[in-house]
């Protein structure tokens, strides 16, 4: 027998997450999160660096993270929310068009300061190879945040209100009727191996037991899965899955505590990281698709450890401690897709967030919730965040995902 919801997001991550919360802080009843596995095991809220910053070159990124870590420095020691700053070292080349964004960054009230390669050696004494190194910026307060602690956050604030929450489920159908959805199929996942195996490959078990539900609003908010989501109902969802790897290292001669994120003239990053320092470098040329596999040595010797060592000599001696691999859900531009679904009465979206969902999630959650209720957007206009936008050609001036 058929249940009915008012609302039901599909994808228990920290966006939806995020969106469960502010629906039920702004009034909303009736509201179920489905997921095949909120434990979060695979998902990019547990896989990703942590990193919070307002530091971007579209104005949208600028203001939804800005929103964010406002939210976040008012609950800082409930997320472990450390506003230690983020520094970016750029090239001679690239600083006409980080000037650019820095401006824009300003205008928009980001505090964002520039160093001098003899400033940075002053206030980063550790980073004692500055070959290359043209100037730096430094936003001191972006930071770092615990990703586990915020979507429990999310989810703890949701429950209070009354928000459901189904583990182990899967769509595996969207039934259509008069240009929206009426009926969702779900079809149950038991065991941990597989889920793996629908994640990688839709594979879903024949003989499962099968839930319907009749939601009044229909939401995507599958992360990396929202292209499959979207097919089921007829959409295209421009965005592809890449894997992204991070290594974590001990160094017994740098102590990086007092630190946030540095982020390297190559595109490395790094960051202190539980008495360890965890780092990460995107391999542009990799193919896109389903993979959770870390290539773990061979990753940390040819991308980790030659770009440390060639900035600090502390990092000459590094031992690999760890690691892993997880998702990005990237757009063409970079930049997330939130909001209605053109076509449809009762479809919503907000996925493909490009490697920066941590970091936007309770202004894009909070966003979504007010167009959905009130049928606008009331404290940010994220309307060119719209799915629509690839078709219309009107793409954002995004040019990293880090």
């Amino acid at each position: 027998m058929a249940r009915s919801v008012d609302y039901l997001i599909v994808g228990g991550g920290i966006i939806g997450s995020s969106i469960a919360m502010s629906l039920a802080r702004q009034g909303a009843k009736g509201i179920t999160v489905v997921d095949c596995d909120l434990s979060g095991k695979w998902g990019s809220s547990e896989r990703n660096a942590g990193g919070v910053r307002a530091a971007w070159g579209a104005a949208v990124n600028i203001d939804l993270s800005n929103a964010s870590i406002l939210f976040y420095e008012s609950v800082a020691e409930a997320l472990g929310f450390q506003q230690k700053g983020y520094l970016w070292l750029h090239n001679e080349a690239a600083w006409p068009r980080v000037k650019e964004r820095t401006d824009l960054q300003t205008r928009l009230g980001v505090v964002v300061e520039t160093l001098s390669p003899d400033a940075i050696a002053r206030r980063f004494p550790f980073l004692d190879r500055l070959h290359g190194v043209y100037n730096a910026t430094f936003s001191p307060k972006d930071g770092l945040i615990n990703p586990n602690l915020l979507r429990s956050y999310y989810r703890s604030e949701a429950e209070c209100l009354g928000v459901e929450w189904i583990d182990h489920q899967v769509v595996a159908s969207v039934s259509l009727r008069s240009g929206k959805v009426g009926s969702v199929e779900l079809k149950t996942i038991e065991t941990d191996e597989a889920v793996v195996h629908y994640l990688l490959d839709e594979k879903l078990p024949d003989e499962a037991e099968r839930i319907t539900i009749k939601p009044g609003v229909f939401i995507n908010a599958a992360g990396c899965w929202a292209p499959r989501l979207s097919a089921l109902y007829g959409q295209t969802t421009p965005a592809r899955p890449v894997r992204r790897q991070v290594a974590v290292m001990h160094a017994q001669e740098v102590d990086l505590s007092p630190y946030g994120m540095v982020v390297d003239t190559s595109g490395l990053y790094f960051h202190h990281e539980a008495g360890n320092i965890l780092a990460g470098y995107a391999v542009l040329s990799e193919a896109p698709g389903y993979r959770f596999d870390d290539d773990a040595d061979a990753y940390f010797m040819s991308e980790i450890w030659p770009r440390l060592a060639a900035r600090s000599s502390r990092f000459e001696r590094l031992k690999r401690v760890g690691g892993w691999a997880g998702l990005y859900a990237v757009s063409p531009d970079k930049s997330a897709i939130i909001g209605a679904v053109s076509g449809f009465e009762n479809i919503y979206e907000a996925h493909s967030f490009s490697g920066h969902g941590v970091m936007q999630s309770y202004a894009a959650g909070r966003g979504l919730a007010e167009l959905i209720l009130n049928g606008a957007y009331q404290t940010l206009d994220l309307s060119v965040l719209s799915g629509d936008r690839f078709e219309k050609g009107v793409l954002l001036s995004e040019e990293t995902d880090i």
